[in-house]
C-alpha cells in the first residue's frame, strides 16, 4: 500500500513548473505530474482528513484545488498553479449551505516551503453578526487571548479587512480593533519540505496543526450556535 506522503520529486516538479509554466512543458511532463503530484496527493488527502477527524473529534470533508489557474480575471496568464492546495472543514448542517464559511484547516505545499493555516477566511453574514455581538458584550478578551496564544506559538494572524470598526460598532469598546476583521485565520510555515516526504507526512502536519485546535474549536462552536 502506498504511504500517504510526498517525494523529493514532488517538490522538484513544482520547482520546475515554476520555471517552465506553459502548456507545452506541462503536456510534455504530464506523466511526472501524475506520478509525483496527483497520485501522492490523492492518497495523502483522505489520510489527512481522517487524522483531522481524530484531532477535532468532528467529521471532516476536504477538497484539493485544481492545478489549472483561473485566468478569467487575472493579468497573470501563466496557466498552472505551482503549489498543491487543500482545505479541510467540518461536516454538519451548521457548516453547509451556499454562504457557509466553516472554520477550516488550509494547506499549501510549495516547492520550498509548507504553508498551513486554521480559521475562517471570511465569516458568513450570520457568524459575522454573532462575532460582532460577542465583541460588544465583552467577549473580546477571550478572542484576544486565543490570538495571543497563536502569536506566541509562531503563528501569523490575518490582517484586518477594515481600516476602522464597522459603522455602528462602539469605538470605545476595549477590543474594537478586533471588529475590523471580517474573518480570522492564523498561518505558519514549515520551511523543511522533507517533513512531508514518506509516511511521516500526516503525523508531521497533525502535530503542526494541533496548537491551533482551541482557535478552530472556538469558531466551530460559534458557527454551530449561530
Amino acid at each position: 500500500m502506498t504511504e500517504p506522503g510526498f517525494q523529493k520529486e514532488t517538490f522538484a516538479f513544482l520547482k520546475a513548473l515554476g520555471a517552465n509554466n506553459s502548456k507545452d512543458w506541462f503536456d510534455a511532463n504530464k506523466s511526472d505530474y501524475q506520478r509525483h503530484v496527483k497520485k501522492p496527493a490523492d492518497v495523502f488527502r483522505p489520510a489527512m482528513n481522517n487524522a483531522l477527524q481524530t484531532l477535532t473529534g468532528h467529521e471532516m470533508t476536504s477538497k484539493q484545488f485544481r492545478i489549472n489557474r483561473d485566468l478569467r480575471f487575472s493579468k497573470d496568464k501563466t496557466p498552472y498553479n505551482t503549489h498543491i492546495r487543500m482545505a479541510f472543514w467540518p461536516v454538519g448542517a451548521s457548516f453547509q449551505g451556499r454562504d457557509a464559511q466553516p472554520p477550516s484547516f488550509f494547506l499549501s505545499i510549495e516547492a520550498d516551503t509548507i504553508r498551513f493555516g486554521t480559521g475562517c477566511m471570511a465569516f458568513s453574514k450570520p457568524v459575522l453578526g454573532a462575532y460582532l455581538t460577542l465583541l460588544e458584550k465583552g467577549e473580546g478578551n477571550n478572542i484576544s487571548e486565543l490570538l495571543a496564544r497563536m502569536r506566541s506559538g509562531g503563528f501569523d494572524v490575518s490582517e484586518p479587512d477594515l481600516a476602522n470598526p464597522p459603522r455602528g460598532f462602539p469605538k470605545d469598546r476595549a477590543y474594537a480593533d478586533l471588529a475590523r476583521h471580517k474573518g480570522l485565520a492564523v498561518w505558519k510555515h514549515l520551511p523543511d519540505t522533507s517533513s512531508l516526504e514518506g509516511g511521516s507526512a500526516v503525523t508531521a502536519l497533525t502535530n503542526a496543526w494541533k496548537p491551533t485546535l482551541p482557535f478552530w474549536q472556538y469558531f466551530a462552536d460559534l458557527q454551530e450556535k449561530t
